[in-house]
């Protein structure tokens, strides 16, 4: 069985299991954390390691409200490797967020389709 990023279960009990809450919260991220993704990708591809950082915290928190864990801690581990302005790390690092992202996003559409 393949390893959940979003955890739906977690994320639920959080809200003391208000569906409504959940998907209020859910199409925000949903929304969001595409844009500022976009806007992280920007920032390292011009070398901004200040912007970087701020959108990995920004994504972080995103991802912490979901109990999204493994996206919480590439994040931090982002933002730890923009602020040391370590460039190519921080690049490395956004590829496997940037993947567990696109995965995270097809687990909560079928998590809100049911």
């Amino acid at each position: 069985m393949k390893e959940q990023i979003f955890d739906s279960q977690r994320f639920l009990q959080s809200l003391a299991d208000d569906m409504e809450l959940a998907r209020e919260l859910l199409a925000a991220f949903l929304e969001d954390s595409p844009e500022r993704n976009n806007s992280l990708a920007e920032a390292l591809q011009v070398g901004d390691t200040d912007a970087a950082s701020r959108l990995a915290h920004s994504l972080k928190g995103m991802c912490g409200v979901i109990r999204a864990e493994r996206l919480v801690n590439l994040a931090l581990n982002m933002e730890q490797a923009a602020k040391k302005n370590d460039l190519e790390k921080t690049k490395k690092i956004f590829e496997d967020f940037d993947v567990n992202l696109s995965k995270a996003h097809e687990e909560i559409h079928t998590f809100i389709a049911v």
